[in-house]
C-alpha cells in the first residue's frame, strides 16, 4: 500500500521511521539469507538503515517504503559480500573463512540440504540473484532495479546458477 506524500521533513522522518520498524524483521531475514550469518546480517541492516536515513529525501513517499528499504538492504548485502572477498586476500588482520556449506538439519530432506549447500557455494552475485528470485519470489525487473543491473544480466546470473544446480544434481542442461 502506498503511503501519502509527506508534507514536511518531520512527516518524512516519521514515515520512514515507521517503515523501518515495520520492515525490520523481514529485512533482517533477507540480509541473513544473502550474507549467511546473523552477525553480518545485523551489520548489513545497520548500514542499510543508515544509508536509507541519509538518503531519505530520495524516497518520494509515493511508493511502498518497504520495497525501497529492501532494495537498499540487498545492495548493502552485496557490498558486504564484496568486502568479505577483499578481506580474504589482505595480508593482515583476521582472515575471513570461506563460506562453509550449511549443515543439514534433521527436518530437511537430502535434496534440500544439497540445494542449500549448492547455493552457499555460488558466486556472490549469482547467489543473491538466485535467492531473491526463488527464495524471496522477486521478479526479474524487481531484482534488476534493486541491484542496479539490466534484466538481461539478472537472467544471465539466474541461468548460470541454474546450470550449476543442474550439473551438481546430474541433470541435463
Amino acid at each position: 500500500m502506498a503511503m501519502p506524500l509527506p508534507r514536511s521533513r518531520s512527516e518524512l522522518d516519521a514515515a520512514l521511521a515507521a517503515a523501518m520498524e515495520a520492515e525490520a524483521t523481514r529485512t533482517f531475514a533477507l540480509a541473513r539469507r544473502l550474507v549467511g550469518d546473523d552477525a553480518d546480517a545485523a551489520d548489513v541492516l545497520q548500514e542499510a538503515w543508515l544509508r536509507a536515513w541519509r538518503s531519505r529525501e530520495a524516497w518520494r513517499g509515493d511508493g511502498p517504503a518497504g520495497a525501497w528499504l529492501r532494495a537498499i538492504v540487498v545492495r548493502e548485502s552485496l557490498r558486504a559480500l564484496r568486502w568479505r572477498g577483499v578481506r580474504r586476500w589482505l595480508p593482515f588482520g583476521d582472515r575471513v573463512p570461506d563460506a562453509a556449506a550449511p549443515e543439514a538439519s534433521p527436518d530437511l530432506g537430502l535434496d534440500a540440504a544439497r540445494v542449500r549447500a549448492l547455493v552457499a557455494r555460488l558466486p556472490d552475485q549469482q547467489r543473491v540473484v538466485f535467492l531473491l528470485r526463488y527464495d524471496e519470489g522477486w521478479t526479474v525487473p524487481e531484482i534488476a532495479l534493486a541491484l542496479e543491473l539490466s534484466p538481461e544480466t539478472v537472467k544471465t546470473h539466474l541461468a548460470r546458477a541454474l546450470d550449476r544446480a543442474r550439473s551438481a544434481f546430474g541433470a541435463e542442461p
